[in-house]
């Protein structure tokens, strides 16, 4: 009888930590609100609403416009772009554009400055690698 209680015991360490990554992931208002008060890692799931370029990086906004307060966005680097462009066959900012996607990083706000001298923020998750991107619908 001891021997099976351990069994169990053991059984239930081993799927802890499987239970513990099913974490159900953070929209765009959720995201925002927890990145006000600091970075938050996580998972981050939305639909893309537009995409925009800037230099070497592709912006995948929850938002048509990417200046809303209540917009999540996704800046995929250099690498992540390319690692994408191979996996999807394509350019991400098309195939991408109004796909439901799930992203893994870390959300934070970032000071956005405007032509007039003002700054605004965006809550923004760095994607370096394609890894961190999951296309879910």
């Amino acid at each position: 009888m001891k021997q099976l209680l351990g069994f169990a015991a053991l059984a239930l360490l081993v799927a802890s930590p499987a239970a513990a990554q099913s974490k159900p992931a953070m929209n765009p208002a959720q995201a925002i609100a927890a990145a006000a008060s600091g970075d938050v890692e996580g998972v981050f799931e939305f639909q893309v609403g537009s995409v925009g370029e800037s230099g070497f990086a592709v912006y995948l906004n929850s938002s048509a416009d990417y200046r809303d307060p209540a917009n999540l966005t996704v800046e995929l680097k250099p690498g992540a772009i390319a690692e994408l462009k191979t996996r999807l066959g394509g350019e991400p900012r098309e195939l991408l554009a109004g796909k439901r996607i799930r992203v893994t990083g870390v959300a934070k706000r970032v000071p956005i400055p405007r032509r007039d001298g003002t700054v605004y923020h965006q809550t923004r998750i760095d994607a370096e690698t394609a890894s961190q991107i999951e296309v879910t619908g």
